[in-house]
């Protein structure tokens, strides 16, 4: 059995995280989280979010990106809603995923990097 602290260390080292999961990290970087732009409805064009997956799906993206550990609850406030900040280290992993997709679309020939 891994320590608390053991877990939360891997979860810094390393998220695995999707594309999807990646554009959702590096957008509340850029933007701040403000839960009313991603829920009910993702107000892509405020938050300048390029992701063509449904709102369900970046839904479901937010969950699997609390229980990997890369956005944890921000203490400072406390509210009703919650807020979220990226966890250390998740920024990092998030801009290379995506610049890993951007190459990979690029090199076969694809003229979007974002579709």
């Amino acid at each position: 059995m891994f320590a608390l602290s053991e877990i939360s260390m891997k979860n810094q080292e390393q998220f695995d995280l999707s594309v999807l999961e990646s554009e959702i990290l590096v957008t509340i970087d850029n933007i701040g989280w403000y839960a009313y732009l991603w829920f009910p409805v993702v107000y892509r064009e405020i938050l300048n979010f390029g992701s063509n997956a449904s709102d369900e799906q970046v839904h479901v993206a937010f969950g699997s990106l609390i229980s990997k550990g890369a956005l944890v609850m921000n203490h400072e406030n406390c509210r009703d809603i919650p807020g979220w900040q990226l966890a250390p280290g998740a920024l990092e992993e998030a801009k290379e995923t995506k610049s890993l997709r951007t190459d990979l679309r690029t090199r076969y020939g694809f003229s979007d990097p974002h579709g």
